[in-house]
């Protein structure tokens, strides 16, 4: 960037002074007068112009003077027989009508931005989330916002709840429920647990496994210290059964906890949903005794204002609704 004091050598500042030193004052030329100009300069004609535009003959000919004495310069030679544009009219045409088309084109784009017709949309999601709920969500949304850009980035729990503080993301889709300051959430369904298999395993035999069957095995879960709410969860029926288990294994993230079941190191419990992630290693089974339930919800930023977030939400709430048999919970009471 160039300023007054960064002008490179061989190069004159530009000045906003004439020779004299005084300041040049900028042409205040109005739209209206450009339309005006420009219905005259196709005419040729100031009562024709008049008409088309629709005003009594006086006013356009006084606004066409008023913008002469603006830009300092006659726009059109006028006898009692004919107008014809001056050199300094013709050269205005180009200029006054994209000076007027670029102004419509911001003027609709800018209404399309505030009904929420165009934009950008950003969206975190957890890893079960970015395979079954958000396709359809994004279908739906695609369907009645098809010029608002969209960006998804899988994200945990923690990592979303930031981006949400920090403003890099407007929407998440995650596993409440949400405590956070400023945050906003809307809940989309409710669900179970399942147990998640190695595909060869003993327990992949049977039609349904107990909590006394997974806790004989190594478990592999969440870490509590990234998910903590979501961590107990999962183990809180175990616990409150008294019913001993072992931790083989933490990790960040369910991709993570996925691809350890599927490589043999150890059974989990995962929300129903996450059958629809379908891996050849591993088999789903349901468990026999209640457990707790995870919500999934929504979170946005509750103070800031997105155009784009109502329609969104009415997709994915949408989405959930057609598929909540597929996705194997309940949607929460209206």
């Amino acid at each position: 960037m160039l300023t007054r004091a960064s002008v490179p050598a061989g190069k004159k500042p530009v000045s906003d002074k004439s020779h004299d030193g005084s300041r040049i004052a900028s042409p205040r030329i109005q739209l209206r007068q450009l339309r005006y100009f420009l219905a005259v300069a196709e005419e040729l004609n100031f009562t024709r112009a008049a008409e088309r535009i629709g005003i009594a003959q006086p006013p356009l000919s006084q606004q066409i003077g008023n913008l002469e004495r603006e830009l300092g310069a006659k726009l059109f030679l006028r006898t009692n027989r004919a107008v014809a544009l001056t050199e300094a009219g013709e050269a205005l045409v180009p200029y006054a009508h994209r000076l007027l088309n670029d102004t419509d084109r911001a003027a609709s784009l800018i209404g399309e931005i505030a009904r929420g017709e165009r934009g950008l949309i950003r969206i975190g999601a957890i890893y079960s989330a970015i395979y079954t709920v958000i396709p359809h969500a994004l279908h739906n949304f695609a369907a009645v916002r098809p010029h608002v850009t969209i960006q998804l980035a899988e994200m945990t729990i923690a990592q979303q709840l930031d981006a949400l503080a920090a403003g890099e993301i407007d929407v998440g889709l995650l596993r409440g429920p949400v405590m956070a300051p400023n945050v906003a959430t809307v809940s989309l369904f409710e669900e179970s647990f399942v147990a998640a298999l190695p595909a060869n395993h003993p327990l992949a035999q049977k039609d349904s496994v107990t909590l006394q069957d997974i806790a004989e095995f190594p478990l592999i879960v969440i870490s509590p210290s990234l998910s903590r709410l979501y961590g107990m969860r999962v183990l809180s029926a175990l616990i409150e059964r008294d019913i001993p288990f072992t931790i083989a294994q933490e990790v960040a993230d369910m991709s993570a906890l996925l691809s350890l079941v599927g490589a043999g190191l150890g059974i989990s419990l995962v929300p129903a949903s996450v059958r629809g992630i379908r891996f050849s290693a591993i088999a789903y089974r349901p468990v026999t005794e209640p457990l707790p339930t995870t919500l999934c919800q929504l979170a946005y930023r509750g103070d800031v204002h997105s155009h784009v977030l109502a329609p969104f939400i009415e997709a994915a709430t949408s989405a959930v609704a057609s598929q909540i048999d597929e996705l194997g919970g309940r949607l929460p009471p209206a």
